[in-house]
């Protein structure tokens, strides 16, 4: 007989990022996470996040810049929408509703497919990235570091940089996309000046420009001895003709968009927009759309900051995966065992599902609003 789904246990948590991060249109310090657990009837306990952020500085409006409810109006949201779903039933079972199914609240609908994932992983025995892939055989994969430093000072950039360059990172990832192009050109300086020839610099303009000011911007930097390996999000995701003339005649490559999640309108950015590279991971379903769509298109699959780095999972499973983000926040500090990165690799995990689980202690130390915030079914 097969284990069925047999219990659920929710936490809302607000997590410190351990510094200042941001881009040209925002900056924090914490995040509001949503911590679903799924316990199978035989004794497996799965985890999914979702995160969304509130708190800090935000000169336009974004998606993922919401207030989460209350935990009692969360715990209530999952019973009223998928708890009927799932409860007793097999994991395995789930699959039409983890792809087509929602609740209307995107920050649950992420949390409960991570868990399915981890808890069909946690069933059939294997680490996540070989359910993915049973004929994976990474046991490492090439990391980048992304210092998020657009409202930092040059002093934290340094600091940053060099810890990064000290755990072995070969590739630096700067926010760009002033108004002011010597404000990008002096902090690419700055970051070229310290680490050398050695180290890759790419950057991300998290949709700053039209396509003329973006190839205006990077022939900039090429002229100031710049030479970016590529260029993330330059332009807006819906600019798909800009995207065109853009990667037509940049002579660097244009990778793009994380900001999109509908797999219709990448599939136009790849193949009409001419995008040389897939940069996606916040949800695993999407990322292996892309995977095929990447394949298709014969480019690289570029992954992006994932909670507690389960990304990490992908990049094992795929050689279609070029690179991992790798921004050290201090959220993995709550987990019982972070994925460890190393010479400037991420390591594979060996323990099964995504084997990223809190500590029980951190679900009470970081609980919102000093609520109980643990329910048990």
């Amino acid at each position: 007989m097969m284990p069925t789904i047999s219990g659920f246990e929710l936490h809302k948590l607000t997590l410190p990022l351990g510094r200042t991060i941001g881009d040209n249109n925002c900056s924090y310090q914490v995040i509001n996470l949503v911590a679903l657990s799924l316990r199978g009837s035989d004794g497996h306990v799965a985890w999914g996040y979702s995160e969304s952020v509130w708190q800090g500085k935000f000169k336009y409006d974004a998606w993922y810049v919401r207030p989460l409810p209350e935990v009692e109006a969360i715990i209530a949201e999952f019973e009223r929408t998928w708890w009927p779903r799932l409860s007793g039933r097999s994991v395995f079972d789930t699959e039409d509703d983890r792809l087509s199914y929602t609740s209307g609240h995107a920050w649950l609908d992420a949390a409960v497919r991570l868990a399915l994932w981890d808890l069909m992983a946690q069933e059939r025995g294997l680490p996540l990235y070989r359910l993915l892939n049973p004929g994976a055989t990474r046991r490492d994969a090439t990391a980048y570091a992304s210092i998020l430093d657009f409202p930092l000072s040059d002093a934290e950039v340094l600091d940053l940089t060099q810890r990064f360059i000290l755990q072995g990172f070969q590739t630096i990832k700067v926010k760009i996309g002033a108004d002011d192009v010597e404000r990008d050109l002096r902090r690419l300086r700055l970051i070229r000046s310290y680490v050398g020839e050695d180290v890759r610099l790419t950057a991300d303009a998290n949709e700053a420009w039209d396509w003329q000011t973006a190839l205006a911007r990077i022939e900039t930097y090429l002229a100031n001895g710049i030479a970016l390996e590529y260029l993330e999000d330059p332009l807006r995701r819906d600019d798909v003709a800009g995207f065109a003339e853009l990667t037509r005649r940049s002579p660097i490559p244009i990778i793009g968009h994380d900001y999109v999640d509908n797999i219709t309108d990448l599939t136009r950015l790849v193949e009409y927009g001419g995008l040389q590279g897939i940069r996606t991971g916040k949800d695993i379903d999407h990322a292996l759309r892309c995977m095929r769509l990447a394949d298709s298109a014969s480019i690289g699959v570029y992954l992006g900051n994932s909670m507690f780095e389960v990304n990490a999972h992908l990049a094992l499973a795929f050689d279609r995966v070029d690179r991992t983000e790798y921004s050290g926040l201090s959220t993995n500090d709550i987990l019982t065992e972070p994925i460890v990165f190393s010479g400037g690799r991420l390591q594979a995990p060996d323990r099964i599902g995504h084997g990223l689980w809190p500590q029980p202690e951190k679900l009470i130390e970081f609980a919102s609003e000093g609520m109980d915030v643990t329910t048990l079914r």
